[in-house]
């Protein structure tokens, strides 16, 4: 596999890693706070439960934190990990394809 196969394919896991934790925050906010109506419409409904889009954790934090700190501080702790996790695969991943080149045959010109 090409070394940008790879960067892509890196690129794309990173960001999928991110909007995960971050969706997987929003939910789990929707969840403590008991679905209020007051949280908007959902995006869709899987079976029962309501689910929202990923950024909608934002505006929320921005408009009830006053209400519910606890609740978004745990939130934002996920979203913010799911970054951290995020960028330990971006290291892993270029660590991973600089040792994939075992043939270097590109030189400096210093």
């Amino acid at each position: 596999m090409t070394p940008t196969k790879l960067l892509i394919g890196q690129i794309l896991i990173v960001f999928a890693i991110v909007i995960a934790g971050v969706w997987a925050a929003t939910q789990w906010a929707a969840a403590m706070l008991a679905y209020q109506p007051e949280l908007g419409l959902p995006w869709f409904r899987l079976g029962s439960v309501p689910i929202y889009r990923p950024w909608a954790l934002f505006g929320w934090w921005y408009h009830y934190d006053a209400y519910a700190p606890i609740v978004f501080d745990k939130a934002g702790m996920l979203a913010g990990t799911s970054g951290f996790i995020g960028c330990a695969a971006a290291i892993f991943g270029s660590i991973w394809r600089a040792r994939q080149s075992s043939n270097v045959t590109t030189y400096g010109s210093a």
